[in-house]
């Protein structure tokens, strides 16, 4: 399973960099760079901020990726490993998780902004929530594992 989700984070990371950098040019010079509560833009920045996203997904994903390897490279010497070294890789495989909903989060995000910059919507889209409910319930499963 954490195979699958490397490379769907990968295709993510991948289709958030090129959706910007296909969109970018497209861009008014001022773009939202947040969002109220209510999913209107309340603020305006340089759209530089653009590239916020896609720096911040690439830097997620390499960060997982690399816990990964690390995981990977423990050797089993007993039972009590065993037992120990699942529950790491159900961590792995659940932080893996919390990583494709991150980058599909930037996804919608920056889908968001482009669309609110060039006055094709008045707000953020309401699948926003959806998956920073999702990222925070992925999230507690984490620590009452690491807990266990």
């Amino acid at each position: 399973m954490t195979l699958l989700l490397i490379l769907i984070n990968s295709i993510l990371v991948f289709a958030l960099l090129l959706f910007s950098a296909l969109t970018y040019r497209n861009l008014p010079k001022r773009i939202p760079i947040h969002f109220g509560i209510s999913g209107t833009a309340d603020g305006y920045g340089n759209k530089l901020f653009y590239w916020l996203m896609p720096i911040l997904g690439l830097i997620f994903f390499a960060t997982f990726s690399t816990q990964i390897a690390d995981l990977k490279s423990l050797k089993i010497a007993d039972i009590y490993s065993l037992i120990q070294n699942w529950n790491l890789d159900l961590q792995t495989s659940f932080g893996m998780l919390i990583n494709t909903f991150v980058l599909i989060l930037f996804l919608e995000i920056q889908s968001s902004i482009y669309k609110v910059a060039l006055g094709q919507k008045t707000k953020m889209s309401k699948s926003i929530w959806i998956w920073t409910i999702l990222i925070v319930i992925v999230s507690v499963i984490i620590a009452t594992l690491k807990g266990s």
